[in-house]
Parts: C-alpha cells; structure tokens; sequence
C-alpha cells in the first residue's frame, strides 16, 4: 500500500439533525466493518439553526473525534429532496437519459433550473409490471443542496458524498441484517422535529416519505401536561424511568395515537398505488424510537413484528465508543458510502 492510500482520509457519515450533530467513521476491512469513531453534539438552544451554528456544531463534533482531515458523506431530506419511483416502457440508458427530465417535470412542484436531478434503474419489485423498467428519480433543490456542501465546507472538512436519508437509512438496515426475507419492510427513523418513513420491498428502497411529527411532540407535552423539567422529559424520551413522574403513561399514548396516524397514513397512501400486501416487519430508528408504548402501539395497529434497528449489529465496536445504537442509523449508513458511488 503506497503512502496516499495508507493516510487517506476516512469518510465520515455526517447526519445533520435539526436538534444535533451525529458523526460516524468506519473502516472495511477483510472481515467485514470496524468502528472508528462515533459522536453526537447539540445543537445550540433555538431553532432553526443557522449556517453558522450548523458550521460551528459539525467542527466541533469532528474536532473531538479527531476527525481533522475527513471526508464528509452528508443528506438531505423532508420537502427539499423529491424521490419518485417511475415504471417506463423499456429503453436504451441514452434514450433514459433524455427522458427523466420530461418524466421530472410531471412531478416535481419547482423549476428544473431549481433542481439537481439523477436516477438510477433498478431491479423491479413486487408493485411494477414485470415489462416496465423500474427507475428511482431523485430531484434536489440546488439551494439546499448548496447551502449543506458550504456548511461542510466552513468546517475545513471536504464534502465528497451528498445522499438521501431514506437512502442512507436503508443502506444502514441491508448492511446489518443481510439475512432479512421480508418482501414487505419499513423503517421508520424517528428524530426530534420529524419522522422519515422507507419502505422496503424486497429490501430496496421502494417509497419514501417526512411528517412532521417527531420525538419534539413527546417532550412539548411532558412539559406542558406534567411540568416536567426538560431533562426529566428527555429521560422519558429515552426510554429511561423518571422517580415521582405520574401520568406519563397516559401522556405518551396520547403523542403515540398521533405518530401512528400519520404513519398509517403514509403506508396507506403507498398502498394506495402499489399491489396489495401484507406488513412483515417495522423497524425502528432515531433518538425517540425507545420510548415506552411506541412499538407496542405501532405492533397492534399494524399486525406486524416491531424492532428497534441496531446500525452497529454487524459493526465491530471497540469498547472504548459510546454510541446510542438506533440514534446513529443514518449516520451509519452515510459512512458506508465512499467517493466514487453515485
């Protein structure tokens, strides 16, 4: 190994939350993926976060891991990023190419000077006709685009791979639980301020969507209901017990029946356009995926196996890293990318 190879930078999956900063570094080798580095670092009180605060929270985070030279993996998602899946007559990849802008436009609500396109074919699932040739469009707007490559930049890191969550998300569960069957999946990804909801078919990627409800709602309303003191409710949120806390049962089945509306929802809209099939596995992530009742709730009103998503199960971890497993989904699945995937 010549000394470029030996010093060159890891990339590092950066996950930037609305609420905090997740790193995560990684390293393949023969036997499979090492953990090397793992962190989190808030965010400062306020939202939204500017650039600056974004900058100023991803260098420090990096610094600390002692990442100085890395190569940043980040994402994008909620309404900035619009992932389509199409079902096209067959065609060459030339005669593809000059057909998804004319496809795009059917479906994205801005300007195709607005948006950086791309697409990829893929092996046709369950839900389209066996002629049709299966293509995953992904449209980004430019500006948010922009704006997350500069805010890594400020960090004196480089940019070198900008993803889709929902992607990097599905990346992180198929490297980890290879032997899964299941013809239907989803993974629901549960962070501060939304949820981002993947649904697998056959383990690909095969629709994707953001609510606006996340693990904010369980703690506005521990707050406000039982005036618990913001660390208090972030122990409920955790899934962790709080002495002297009465009521809290109630408080979150009442933020649970409106997550698992919305997520029904959601899975019935895609429904709505797929053929019709059977829920075999919910797979929780995110910060808020532990607190009490979720996957119960979610369990009974979907008939499906619930689980939490460990990102780490096929990772070795060194004792020495502390990391919130399901918290670090799609950082993980971030760091598995490196600079010359699409």
């Amino acid at each position: 190994m010549g000394l470029a190879a030996a010093f060159k930078p890891p990339v590092v999956g950066l996950d930037l939350g609305s609420h905090a900063v997740k790193a995560v570094a990684l390293r393949k080798k023969r036997g499979g993926w090492t953990l090397l580095a793992a962190g989190e670092q808030a965010m400062p009180a306020g939202e939204p976060a500017t650039q600056e605060q974004i900058t100023e929270t991803a260098a420090t985070l990096l610094d600390s891991l002692g990442l100085t030279r890395a190569h940043i993996a980040a994402a994008l998602s909620g309404h900035s990023v619009i992932v389509k899946r199409l079902a096209l007559p067959p065609m060459s990849q030339a005669e593809l190419a000059e057909a998804i802008p004319w496809e795009a436009e059917q479906y994205i609500p801005f300007a195709l000077s607005d948006v950086q396109l791309d697409h990829q074919v893929l092996d046709g699932p369950v839900s389209m006709p066996a002629e049709a040739l299966d293509v995953l469009l992904v449209a980004a707007r430019r500006d948010r685009l922009n704006e997350r490559t500069a805010a890594i930049a400020a960090t004196g890191r480089r940019p070198v791979v900008m993803d889709v969550e929902a992607f990097a998300l599905a990346n992180a569960y198929e490297m980890n639980y290879p032997d899964r069957k299941d013809g239907l999946a989803a993974l629901v990804h549960i962070g501060r301020s939304s949820t981002l909801i993947c649904v697998l078919e056959q383990g690909k990627a095969a629709f994707t969507r953001d609510i606006s409800l996340g693990g904010g709602a369980y703690l506005e309303a521990l707050e406000r209901e039982l005036g618990l003191e913001p660390v208090a409710a972030q122990r409920v949120l955790r899934g962790q017990p709080v002495t002297g806390a009465e009521g809290v049962s109630g408080v979150l089945r009442d933020v649970h029946q409106q997550l698992v509306l919305e997520i029904r929802k959601t899975l019935d809209f895609y429904w709505s356009s797929a053929k019709p099939s059977t829920l075999d596995r919910m797979v929780l992530s995110g910060g808020a995926c532990r607190v009490e009742g979720l996957d119960t709730a979610l369990s009974a009103e979907f008939q499906a196996p619930v689980e939490q998503c460990d990102p780490f199960r096929r990772v070795t971890r060194p004792a020495s890293i502390e990391a919130d497993g399901p918290a670090y989904a799609v950082a993980v699945g971030l760091a598995l990318r490196r600079e010359r995937d699409r």
